[in-house]
């Protein structure tokens, strides 16, 4: 009897020391703290699970412009520093190739400029046969494109309303190069039927020029655009000139558009000031993404703006939180506006 007595005695005990270690607070218990970028430790929240693995494909463009690198230098810098992100570059057409493919489905983030993002979301311009791509949401702003028209200087044009009965190279078809190259001609007068309007990519356009096949050359993208600053290099260029009446008209037709100057130097030998006009290049994503990551993706972008800045010039603009987050044609994933609101960038 005394050893049975004994055994339950024992068990109490052996209960009641793994009661008391089950317990949620005392020198014994531990928590595991969320991983550096997770939402819930950037905006106070409680604790979250670890996010798996994320592999996100990030659609471009060709190499000759700027959306490439743009993308690249974000993407890397989410795959740094957002947990568990791994995130790939992928070239394409361009913006109207990127808007469809992110409202699709076929990529999960890309680069566009606003214009194109716009038309996209109304289902006017090139997407009227496709229907509203109303699915789509911005993360933020990455730089400003603008359209730099150049020919030789050798020809003598100074303007690019000069271009008519020429031949000129306006980007790859359904391209933002050829979207904004032609929104501009409309105004002038210029189109297929009196101009030849070739589509090459921006390096490839340039390049022509720098040959004598083509008489001038078309780019919509950051400054200085890389396929007009090699032909530069080795070929004395001017950049051609939009009259202020031209240009009230072209604004007047796009909301997404601002008149914007090439300024003197940013083409080596140009030493004079052009008007032109920018759209915002954005990155945009499908309106269902999860709002915890987008919000990790803005934090990781605008932190590490001065690092991509200093690694690209390109994305200089990018340090300014307030950039990357107003003045869209669409509206902001509510992850982005949540982060963008919580510092005070809009």
């Amino acid at each position: 009897m005394k050893k049975v007595l004994s055994l339950v005695l024992a068990l109490v005990m052996v209960f009641s020391l793994v009661a008391c270690g089950s317990g949620s607070s005392g020198s014994g218990s531990t928590t595991t703290a969320p991983a550096a970028g997770d939402a819930s430790s950037a905006s106070g929240s409680e604790a979250k699970p670890a996010r798996g693995n994320v592999i996100w494909t990030f659609g471009t463009a060709d190499t000759g412009g700027s959306m490439y690198p743009a993308g690249a230098g974000v993407s890397q810098t989410w795959t740094n520093n957002v947990q568990g992100m791994k995130c790939n570059t992928q070239t394409s057409t361009g913006s109207f190739q990127n808007v469809q493919d992110v409202a699709n489905g076929e990529v999960d983030v890309a680069v566009a400029t606003a214009d194109v993002v716009l038309n996209g979301y109304n289902g006017t311009g090139k997407f009227a046969d496709i229907g509203a791509l109303d699915n789509l949401r911005v993360i933020g702003a990455v730089y400003t494109s603008v359209l730099s028209v150049v020919s030789l200087k050798s020809s003598g044009m100074k303007y690019v309303h000069d271009l008519q009965g020429k031949r000129v190279a306006v980007g790859p078809a359904s391209s933002a190069t050829e979207n904004a190259s032609l929104a501009a001609f409309e105004v002038m007068g210029i189109d297929a039927n009196n101009t030849s309007l070739e589509n090459l990519g921006l390096g490839d356009g340039a390049d022509a020029v720098g040959d004598g096949i083509l008489d001038a050359a078309t780019g919509f993208a950051g400054l200085p655009i890389g396929g007009q600053l090699n032909l530069a290099a080795t070929k004395d260029i001017d950049v051609l000139d939009f009259t202020q009446e031209e240009l009230d008209a072209i604004l007047a037709g796009n909301a997404a558009y601002i008149q914007t100057p090439i300024p003197a130097g940013t083409y080596t030998g140009v030493d004079y000031t052009t008007q032109t006009f920018g759209v915002k290049c954005l990155i945009i994503v499908k309106d269902d993404v999860d709002e915890d990551l987008v919000y990790d993706l803005c934090k990781a972008m605008n932190e590490g703006a001065a690092d991509m800045a200093a690694g690209n010039a390109l994305l200089k603009d990018m340090t300014n939180p307030s950039f990357l987050c107003t003045q869209m044609p669409i509206p902001l994933h509510p992850g982005a506006e949540r982060y963008f609101t919580e510092i005070g960038a809009m």
